[in-house]
């Protein structure tokens, strides 16, 4: 252990619902084009002949990059206050939307959108991220989930706006310039992340870690399978001390983000695809469609609010929280893919996946800071959001070729929930096989 260390406690509250506050206006302000995108060009896209495949790498390009800048995060976070990251990646964000107004091809289209709104997203949200976790530490989990649950208001408005505006504006680049408009609300918000100021001081009457630290360091000498190279020149040196590489070394935090990694992209595979899925599976129409994502939108409300709450009361772990969101899609797919002809089946199926999406956005933020310090937080987060994106881009364009091959989003569903099963599989395994056994303190699964 360093002898100096940081004299800091979060506040765990003033000014931090502040920054809460920012942080949801900022995700409503930027994020409705990603969210209503097959809204948007459902149409468009059906016209031009593009394919399932096309369209889910076109997506899953965009989360593969803004996931994967997640590591660029962790330098950029280092040498500037996340303030100043926040305004950069949100002004990237609202470029590309304005220049997305103006593509007409579906190449054109994946530069602005899957590549430049892709790497502003990427750079924004780890700013937001470490805002949030600098200010809150007890209440991280509320906190996290006011935010979400604030930001989900614009899921339920946005689709029915969307589709008005489509509806009488009659042009695709009309209504996106709109959201572009919108998005300028981001860059301003940024500023009210105000960076803490943190003082460093001496304490050599006190070389005992704090207990927290004690569990981190407890865990390591239990689990540390690999030993890296304690004498790093060179090169390899920069590299391993600027993105915390030892992190890797890590058993129960690589289990972690490789479970979250799979899960992602398929739960996210069928989210976005949704505005895709419904008028071929169960032939809705574009106002049904929109319906249907402000009705799961409000299942997911009800999943980033109400549920945590709960999951507080009776302090069940994280993970646990996360693997019962699993189940829940799970549950919710198997029913569309055997009932898709039945209307009602499709709203509660929708229910179920809103639901459940509403969970995740929850804990996938709080399971990595059980596992890392906040002074490696910004690296375990990137390296997370890079391995996160290079499964979603080697995963995303499999489940939609598995549509153009069958003609049919059923295998589709199905294939979504295998892989999400496989998270649930591999953590209850490292549970029942190493953790338990262990009696690992800071986590119960």
């Amino acid at each position: 252990m360093e002898k100096n260390r940081e004299d800091f406690a979060p506040p765990d509250g003033g000014y931090g619902w502040v920054v809460v506050l920012a942080t949801t206006l900022i995700n409503i302000s930027v994020l409705p084009l990603v969210q209503c995108f097959g809204i948007i060009y459902q149409q468009e896209f059906k016209s031009m002949g593009i394919t399932s495949a096309e369209t889910s790498f076109m997506l899953h390009l965009h989360s593969a990059i803004y996931c994967s800048l997640g590591l660029l995060g962790s330098p950029l976070l280092k040498k500037y206050d996340f303030r100043r990251v926040a305004v950069f990646g949100t002004t990237l964000m609202s470029t590309g939307i304005l220049l997305s107004s103006f593509a007409n091809s579906y190449g054109v289209l994946i530069c602005t959108f899957s590549i430049l709104v892709g790497f502003g997203q990427g750079i924004m949200l780890p700013a937001t991220y470490l805002a949030t976790n600098t200010y809150f530490k007890k209440r991280l989990t509320l906190a996290v989930s006011f935010s979400v649950t604030g930001a989900s208001i614009s899921y339920i408005i946005m689709p029915q706006v969307c589709h008005k505006l489509l509806a009488h504006l009659q042009s695709t680049k009309s209504t996106v310039l709109v959201l572009a408009a919108l998005s300028t609300l981001g860059i301003a918000c940024c500023f009210l992340l105000k960076p803490i100021k943190r003082t460093t001081k001496p304490d050599p009457d006190d070389p005992k870690p704090p207990k927290e630290e004690i569990e981190l360091l407890d865990r390591d000498q239990v689990y540390k399978s690999t030993t890296l190279p304690t004498q790093k020149t060179g090169f390899y040196s920069k590299i391993h001390d600027l993105f915390n590489l030892e992190l890797l070394s890590d058993r129960p935090y690589v289990i972690a983000i490789i479970g979250m990694s799979i899960s992602f992209a398929s739960e996210l595979n069928i989210i976005l695809m949704m505005s895709f899925i419904l008028p071929e599976l169960a032939s809705f129409e574009r106002k049904d469609v929109a319906l249907a994502l402000s009705v799961q939108s409000i299942a997911d409300i009800i999943g980033r609010l109400v549920v945590p709450l709960l999951g507080h009361h009776f302090s069940v772990s994280p993970r646990v929280m996360y693997v019962m969101s699993l189940i829940t899609s799970t549950v919710g797919r198997t029913l569309m893919a055997a009932f898709y002809s039945s209307k009602s089946t499709i709203f509660v199926c929708v229910c179920l996946i809103g639901l459940a999406k509403g969970i995740k956005a929850v804990y996938q933020s709080v399971i990595i800071p059980k596992y890392v310090s906040l002074e490696k937080l910004p690296a375990a987060n990137g390296l997370n959001m890079l391995l996160t994106g290079a499964t979603s881009l080697a995963l995303g364009p499999i489940i939609g070729a598995i549509h153009d091959v069958s003609s049919s989003y059923v295998y589709t569903l199905h294939t979504a929930s295998i892989l999400s099963m496989f998270c649930v599989v591999l953590w209850v395994v490292h549970f029942w096989v190493y953790e338990r056994k262990k009696g690992l303190p800071q986590d119960k699964l």
